[in-house]
């Protein structure tokens, strides 16, 4: 995965520590919005308005059955977690 999109996600944009806290979920284990609304205490809107967004990068996928939508990291975001990571640290070390 492109590190500066990484970058652009999580370091610079104003949504990027929300969107943090959405893959940090997402990395343990799949959820629906209303699930993730929930786990971190967000409004729904908010949830789907950065859910969308990580969707649009293929940061993340999203699986329908009926109408239920689960949520879980993209095949290359698994494979770049520890590039997530590094940029994490360093954006929590100053």
């Amino acid at each position: 995965m492109n590190k500066k999109l990484l970058w652009w996600i999580f370091g610079v944009s104003k949504g990027g520590p929300m969107r943090t806290k959405i893959l940090k979920a997402l990395y343990e284990r799949p959820y629906n919005a209303n699930q993730l609304a929930a786990e971190l205490s967000v409004d729904y809107k908010t949830i789907r308005y950065h859910l969308d967004i990580l969707i649009k990068n293929k940061i993340i996928g999203d699986l329908e059955e009926g109408n239920i939508v689960m949520y879980f990291l993209s095949d290359e975001m698994e494979k770049s977690y520890s590039e997530f990571l590094e940029i994490f640290e360093k954006l929590n070390s100053g």
